[in-house]
């Protein structure tokens, strides 16, 4: 394999082309993302990126702040966004529909479903969260049991990837296994606009058909130590790329790490 240039093209981790606008944001909010997980020798690693939330009246867009900024160097945190899996949401709540965009080689899926309502559990306990006061609520998405801390200081259902719903912003949510955690960081009242997602050249599969597709290939036991186990034809583009000393596989605008890290779904059911 020949050896290919660091510097990345911004899409790789936009992955989204957003065509036609349907709102505009009343402000961004801004997110830590971890994962408690293992390395492919079964040590402990936390993996970590940063989410930018566009938050308009209709819609909200959760993508990472790479592709926010359109920052295409190469990073380790941009490999972190491959490695974990990341999604772009795009949630339309005036047409009830969440539309969510995820890479994984060879192909980018694109599935579409309806806004998914969780019966969230409020209660009376209160903490301050980066000056803001939050309050304690519980519920459960797609088979995760999550504890999330609201701020009615900002009046938006947001949250981050799918978790919304609330009398105000979503500031932490941890799920029960203390695997996932999204934390907000920092807001910012800039006017930013919010498209839909869509190219013919995205394949599209059902939410459930996605998650059972992402089990059986993500969650194989080979994948950490071997993620292209399943690649069975090797593109004319392949190539190899090296981060802080990582050595990556980069084809069709993608990446692909030479060994990764255990796969932690998101979505269970």
């Amino acid at each position: 394999m020949k050896k290919i240039l660091v510097t990345m093209m911004v899409f790789a981790l936009t992955i989204a082309a957003q065509a036609e606008r349907i709102d505009s944001t009343q402000f961004v909010a801004f997110y830590n993302y971890t994962i408690q997980t293992q390395d492919d020798e079964g040590q402990n690693v936390t993996d970590s990126i940063r989410l930018a939330l566009l938050v308009g009246t209709r819609a909200t867009y959760c993508t990472t702040v790479l592709a926010y900024n359109r920052d295409g160097r190469a990073s380790s945190e941009m490999m972190n966004a491959f490695i974990m899996h990341h999604q772009n949401v795009l949630t339309d709540v005036e047409k009830s529909e969440v539309t969510a965009l995820e890479p994984i080689y060879p192909y980018r899926y694109l599935s579409k479903e309806p806004l998914a309502k969780v019966d969230w559990t409020l209660d009376d306990d209160t903490l301050a969260i980066g000056g803001l006061l939050c309050h304690r609520a519980t519920g459960k998405l797609y088979g995760k049991l999550w504890t999330v801390w609201y701020t009615e200081e900002m009046p938006s259902s947001a949250g981050p990837w799918k978790l919304r719903g609330l009398p105000g912003l979503i500031v932490k949510a941890e799920d029960s296994e203390g695997i996932h955690c999204f934390t907000l960081y920092e807001t910012k009242n800039v006017v930013k606009g919010i498209g839909t997602i869509d190219n013919p050249e995205y394949q599209r599969l059902s939410r459930k058909k996605l998650m059972e597709f992402k089990k059986k290939t993500l969650g194989n036991p080979r994948y950490a130590k071997e993620p292209t186990y399943y690649v069975a034809e090797e593109p004319d583009d392949f190539g190899e790329m090296r981060v802080n000393g990582v050595v990556y596989y980069s084809a069709n605008h993608m990446l692909i790490p030479q060994k990764s890290h255990v796969y932690q779904p998101l979505e269970l059911e």
